[in-house]
């Protein structure tokens, strides 16, 4: 009689000490890591961030990531304008893609949309429609040397 108040009161304070286990919060610093969004997500509107980002589903709107990779993933279908230190297409966008460092849209790529970007990497079999602009701030130092060796 008296044993099972107290195996009762024991039970609450297992599942206790179980429960903020799963409830515990993600690190505050993503440093190295890559924040994924499914397939199943569908997302409208703008999104920033400072870390790293695979997207698998559908994203509509704009995309700023500064001095992160963006990474579109073979599942991904993006209706977007990006921009980011690196951006890799494997799935679809549609938009403008601006990259600080390198785009690269992969075979299984498909972009319809202007790049702006130093460099860009068309691997063969990526489909793509619109305009490069290889940032011409970025060529003039390898050109300077040639002009300044002709008038030597």
């Amino acid at each position: 009689m008296f044993d099972k108040p107290k195996k009762e009161a024991e039970k609450p304070a297992a599942k206790a000490s179980a429960s903020p286990a799963p409830s515990k919060p993600a690190p505050a610093s993503n440093s190295g890591q890559t924040t994924t969004i499914g397939a199943s997500i569908k997302l409208n509107g703008e999104l920033n961030g400072d870390e790293d980002l695979l997207i698998q589903g559908q994203a509509e709107g704009n995309i700023y990531l500064k001095q992160h990779n963006l990474t579109i993933g073979e599942q991904g279908v993006i209706k977007a304008n990006a921009f980011a230190r690196t951006i890799t297409v494997c799935g679809t966008l549609t938009g403008d893609l601006n990259g600080v460092e390198k785009v690269t849209i992969t075979s299984t790529g498909k972009v319809r949309g202007n790049i702006v970007s130093p460099k860009v990497i068309l691997e063969e079999g990526a489909t793509f429609k619109g305009s490069i602009d290889m940032d011409a701030k970025a060529a003039k130092p390898a050109s300077q040397p040639a002009a300044s060796a002709k008038s030597a």
